[in-house]
C-alpha cells in the first residue's frame, strides 16, 4: 500500500482509491508527512480545528480515525497503529511518493555537475510522480499548508536542476523554450533566469538572453525595488563579452 500527496491525496493498493471528507484527508495528511513517528491527538485536533476546536474534537477526531481503519482494511493493510494519545502510520520510507520523490531529485542534484544523463533520469522519474499541487486537497491547517509550500518548491528546485542537466548535456534549443514557459510561471525566480540567459546564448540567441536579463531586472526593480543578484549580474557581462567559458558544459 501507498499513499499520494503529491496532488490529490489518494491511497494506492492496486489501484488509486480516493480518501472521501477534507478532514480524513487532512488526518492520513498528517500522518503520512510524519511516517514512523507518533502524531499526538492534540496535533492532529490542532491541524483539524486551529485554535477553536469544538468541545466534541475528541469524539469527531475517531470518527475519522475509523473511517480510515476501515479504508485500510478493505485494502488488507493494517497500517494505522494507536500509540498512548497518538497515532502513527506503520508503512515503509518508500510507501509515500514524496519521499520518493524528495531521494531521486537528491540524486539527480548529486549527479548534475558530473554526471548529467544520471542526473537527467533520477529528475525526469521524480517529476513524474507529480500530479498536480502538492497536498492540494488536505485541508487549510497550518502543517499541512507549510508542508505543501516546501513540496512545491522542492517541485520547481528539480525543474531548475533538470534543465541545468540537459544544458550540459547539449540540449539548449529545447531547454531554451522550456525555459521560457518556466519563468513566465515564476517570474521571480533567478536561477530560472540565468539558466534560460545560458540557454538563449549557446543556442546562438544573444541579444535575446540579454533581453531576458533586463526583462527580470524591471521586474525586481517594479515589484520588489531590488536589483537581479550578483551571479546574474557576472553572467550578463560574460555573455556581453562572448566569454567562452560560456561554451562549456560546466558553465551550466
Amino acid at each position: 500500500m501507498e499513499i499520494e500527496i503529491l496532488g490529490s491525496l489518494v491511497v494506492m493498493a492496486g489501484d488509486r482509491h480516493p480518501v472521501g471528507g477534507t478532514k480524513v484527508r487532512t488526518t492520513l495528511a498528517m500522518l503520512a508527512l510524519n511516517l514512523g513517528r507518533v502524531v499526538s491527538c492534540e496535533e492532529l485536533v490542532d491541524e483539524l480545528w486551529g485554535e477553536r476546536p469544538p468541545r466534541t474534537a475528541g469524539n469527531a477526531l475517531q470518527a475519522h480515525i475509523t473511517r480510515l481503519r476501515r479504508l485500510f482494511d478493505s485494502l488488507g493493510h493494517r497500517a494505522l497503529v494507536t500509540v498512548d494519545r497518538g497515532y502513527l502510520l506503520d508503512l515503509p520510507h518508500h510507501a509515500i511518493d514524496a519521499n520518493r520523490f524528495q531521494d531521486l531529485a537528491a540524486g539527480g542534484a548529486r549527479a548534475v555537475a558530473h554526471q548529467p544523463q544520471l542526473a537527467v533520469e533520477h529528475l525526469e522519474r521524480a517529476l513524474r510522480l507529480w500530479r498536480g499541487p502538492a497536498l492540494f486537497d488536505a485541508g487549510q491547517g497550518a502543517r499541512c499548508r507549510a508542508a505543501a509550500m516546501w513540496l512545491d518548491e522542492s517541485h520547481v528546485i528539480a525543474r531548475e536542476d533538470l534543465m541545468s542537466a540537459r544544458l550540459a548535456l547539449g540540449d539548449e534549443r529545447a531547454v531554451a523554450s522550456e525555459l521560457e514557459h518556466l519563468v513566465a510561471q515564476y517570474p521571480l525566480r533567478e536561477r530560472l533566469y540565468d539558466l534560460l540567459m545560458l540557454a538563449l546564448y549557446r543556442a546562438g540567441r544573444q541579444a535575446d538572453a540579454l533581453d531576458a536579463f533586463h526583462r527580470l531586472r524591471r521586474r525586481l526593480g517594479d515589484d520588489l525595488g531590488l536589483q537581479p543578484d550578483v551571479r546574474l549580474q557576472r553572467r550578463y557581462r560574460a555573455i556581453l563579452s562572448h566569454d567562452p567559458a560560456l561554451t562549456l558544459p560546466r558553465s551550466a
